[in-house]
C-alpha cells in the first residue's frame, strides 16, 4: 500500500486492531482541491547602472552572485480563470514572480534587488470560491554572468530554475471521525522515532 493511501489510525494499534472512533467532529481546515508542480527554466537579462554598482572594473564573463531576496519568496498572481468542458475545472493563467538579489562581483556589499516574472497556464479543479496560491514554490538554481559592459551600466544574464507548486484551496468545514483531544506523552531524555517528513515534490 502506498504511503499516501495508508488508513488513518490513532497511532500504534494493538494486535487485535484499532478501536472504533467515538465521535464526529466539525473542524475548519484549508482544503486543497487540486495541485500540481513543474520545474521551469528561464533566462533573463538585467541592466544594472554603475550608480548601483560603483565598484569596478567589470568584464564580460564575470560571475555575479544570485540568491533569493532575503525575507521574500516565489509568489503568483492570478490573471485569468477560464472554465473547461469538464465541470469544476478551469484553465488558469498566472504571473509567477521570483525575487532575487544580484551581488556586484567586485564588492559583496553592493547588491541590486530585482524580480523575474513569467506567465504560466495550468488546468486545475478550482470550484467557485477557491484561491490559487504558490507559497511552496522555490528557486532551485540561479546562475548569472556579465554579458555586456557600457559606460554607465552592465548587462547581467541570468539562468534560473524554479520549482513552481500551484494549489487551489478553500477554507471549509469538514466532518471527521475523532478519538477526542490529543494528550501529549511525558517528555523523555532520549528522543524516540520522529515521523518522516512528507516526500519532496521537486527535489
Amino acid at each position: 500500500m502506498s504511503e499516501c493511501r495508508q488508513p488513518v489510525v490513532p497511532g500504534l494499534c494493538p494486535p487485535e486492531g484499532c478501536p472504533p472512533f467515538d465521535r464526529i467532529e466539525c473542524i475548519v481546515v484549508e482544503k486543497v482541491y487540486d495541485s500540481c508542480f513543474q520545474v521551469d527554466e528561464r533566462t533573463r537579462d538585467i541592466i544594472i547602472g554603475t550608480d548601483d554598482w560603483p565598484t569596478g572594473p567589470f568584464g564580460v564573463g564575470d560571475i555575479v552572485g544570485c540568491a533569493v531576496t532575503e525575507g521574500a519568496g516565489v509568489s503568483c498572481t492570478e490573471l485569468s480563470r477560464i472554465p473547461t468542458s469538464e465541470p469544476g475545472f478551469f484553465t488558469i493563467t498566472l504571473a509567477i514572480s521570483v525575487p532575487v538579489t544580484l551581488t556586484n562581483p567586485n564588492a559583496i556589499g553592493e547588491t541590486v534587488d530585482t524580480i523575474f516574472t513569467f506567465t504560466k497556464t495550468v488546468t486545475l479543479c478550482a470550484p467557485e470560491g477557491t484561491s490559487i496560491n504558490c507559497d511552496q514554490s522555490a528557486l532551485m538554481f540561479c546562475s548569472c554572468i556579465i554579458t555586456g559592459v557600457g559606460a554607465e551600466s552592465v548587462t547581467v544574464t541570468c539562468d534560473i530554475q524554479v520549482c513552481v507548486v500551484i494549489k487551489s484551496t478553500l477554507v471549509v468545514q469538514l466532518l471527521v471521525p475523532s478519538y477526542g483531544f490529543c494528550v501529549p506523552a511525558p517528555c523523555v531524555t532520549l528522543p524516540g522515532a520522529c515521523p518522516p517528513l512528507p516526500p519532496a515534490q521537486c527535489f
